[in-house]
């Protein structure tokens, strides 16, 4: 009788140990499975909050600068890839924008922020060998003076002809393939800077919310220099005795990729269209030709049609 209920005191003992074990098992997967769910409820609300992960791109993107100002020209490159023969297709503001081989490992883009921009996040699109993406630009606002002008009667009142406004276009869009500059712009004249670029005017007392300066104003007297401030090729050399009304003798240089540089209101064109010009050669003298308030020197640059800053391409290299 004593073996028996030792034994049956055993046999429960371990009953009941077993009973233990089960109870801490089931609470474990319990608590595993609680947070497995919370685990998951995580990651569902980060991937919510971040969105899926985008897959790596082929190809090496490369901005600056990567946050741009009012009048920045924002160059965008694209690695080459060498089983690939087309070029890249970019788009900004959904407008598709020439794209231009620079060397060769590097296609290349470049985007004019001109000063009558809103500051904001404006997307750029690209799309090269099946891959599209998108990259966020953010443009920061830059705060413009106001100048006060005043101009003859006559003067104020002069409009552009037909024929100037077409060749103007005509010489702003132009888009050659080969880059012709290679450094920093060199300042066309020695003159002071008398007008910076994007200012607002007040004309005779009369401000137009549309206009800004669209370039450099340099006062110098009359018959003074002008030079090329980089290589190019001159695309338009206008006369007042052709109908360049507004701005008066100019020439228009183009340096390549979309970049073309103005130079207004001279007083002699010492090029002619088709010239190849070298940086620092002569290429005018200074004047008060056009809508001018007296003699000097407005030099514009140009990119892809439109005004920038021309002071950036002195102070920087843009490849």
């Amino acid at each position: 009788m004593k073996v028996l209920k030792l034994t049956l005191n055993k046999f429960n003992f371990r009953l009941l140990l077993c009973f233990f074990a089960s109870l801490l098992l089931c609470f474990s997967v319990s608590l595993l499975l609680c947070f497995s769910r919370q685990g998951r409820g995580s990651l569902a609300s980060l991937r919510e909050r971040s969105g899926p992960k985008a897959a790596a791109s082929p190809f090496e993107t490369v901005i600056k600068p990567e946050v741009a100002s009012l009048g920045d020209t924002v160059s965008v490159k694209i690695r080459k890839l060498p089983e690939e023969k087309n070029p890249p297709k970019i788009f900004f503001e959904k407008t598709k924008v020439p794209v231009f081989s620079l060397s060769e490992n590097w296609y290349r883009t470049l985007l004019p922020i001109s000063a009558d921009y809103q500051p904001g996040i404006y997307p750029i699109e690209i799309f090269y060998k099946g891959h599209g993406e998108k990259i966020d630009l953010t443009i920061k606002d830059t705060k413009y003076p106001l100048q006060d002008l005043t101009l003859p009667k006559k003067v104020s009142e002069l409009k552009a002809s037909k024929i100037e406004k077409n060749l103007v276009a005509r010489a702003l869009n132009t888009y050659s393939t080969e880059k012709l500059w290679s450094g920093k712009f060199i300042f066309p004249s020695s003159g002071s800077l008398s007008t910076a670029y994007g200012v607002k005017r007040r004309v005779n007392g009369i401000i137009n919310p549309g206009y800004f300066h669209k370039g450099l104003d340099f006062a110098a007297a009359s018959g003074s220099s002008i030079k090329a401030p980089e290589n190019g090729k001159v695309v338009l050399a206008g006369l007042v005795s052709k109908g360049f009304v507004v701005n008066g003798n100019c020439i228009f240089i183009d340096h390549g990729h979309g970049v073309i540089s103005g130079y207004l209101h001279l007083s002699s064109v010492l090029v002619k269209e088709g010239d190849f010009v070298k940086k620092g050669q002569l290429i005018g003298k200074v004047g008060s030709t056009g809508i001018a308030s007296g003699p000097h020197l407005h030099w514009g640059i140009y990119v892809l049609g439109r005004t920038v800053e021309p002071m950036v391409w002195t102070k920087t290299l843009i490849e």
